[in-house]
């Protein structure tokens, strides 16, 4: 295994359906400043709380690259005193609304993104892009593309199931695959990507192959 992934990313695009321009500015000038500040995650995060309207559990991940978000929320709650509000993200799941204001009664009952990117992942010089696109093409379905990604005796990392799989909680879908008979590793890579300009450790997960 690659003792380090470096994710060059090319367009990174995630935003709301019909975002406003005040939205889309607050985010624009978060992004600018992690990346500035070379932001690690917990920093991220509070830039975004502080200086984004309101901002939805579904989209932190992807906005800031956050592979351990609910964590990190329930860290910066208290400090924060943030207000909460349940809402559904494109029609079926269940996310909540965090805001430094105490009025979220403007805030929507239901949101929808989009997200498209460019990204190129470099293993050990290699590029190995393709592998985890092709997978994504395959399958809608976030758990069914992990799936098969480990069958096919790919690493995936936190960050490989953000960036071509839609996964928010990569470390729940695992424990459900081993649940259902699936004997998978965890270990942890460094990885880089250019958008934060951050280096950090990462959950990476394998397949293991059982001896006949």
């Amino acid at each position: 295994m690659a003792a380090r992934i470096d994710y060059e990313i090319e367009k990174y695009q995630f935003t709301q359906v019909d975002e406003s321009p005040r939205l889309t500015q607050q985010w624009a000038e978060v992004l600018e400043e992690c990346r500035q500040e070379k932001a690690g995650s917990e920093a991220r995060l509070r830039l975004a709380l502080l200086n984004v309207d309101y901002v939805t559990s579904f989209e932190l991940p992807f906005r800031l690259q956050l592979i351990r978000a609910p964590q990190l929320i329930d860290r910066l709650r208290g400090e924060l005193q943030l207000s909460r509000k349940p809402v559904t993200i494109s029609d079926n799941r269940y996310g909540c609304v965090y805001s430094l204001k105490a009025d979220l009664s403007h805030v929507p009952e239901t949101f929808r993104y989009r997200f498209s990117n460019r990204i190129r992942r470099v293993e050990s010089g290699n590029v190995t892009t393709a592998s985890y696109q092709n997978i994504a093409k395959q399958v809608k379905a976030p758990r069914e593309r992990l799936r098969l990604a480990l069958e096919a005796g790919l690493p995936v990392t936190a960050l490989d199931g953000l960036f071509w799989f839609g996964m928010q909680r990569i470390a729940a879908d695992v424990s459900t695959l081993r649940k259902s008979g699936m004997k998978i590793s965890t270990a942890e890579v460094d990885a880089f990507d250019t958008l934060t300009g951050t280096l950090r450790r990462v959950p990476v997960y394998q397949w293991v192959r059982q001896e006949r």
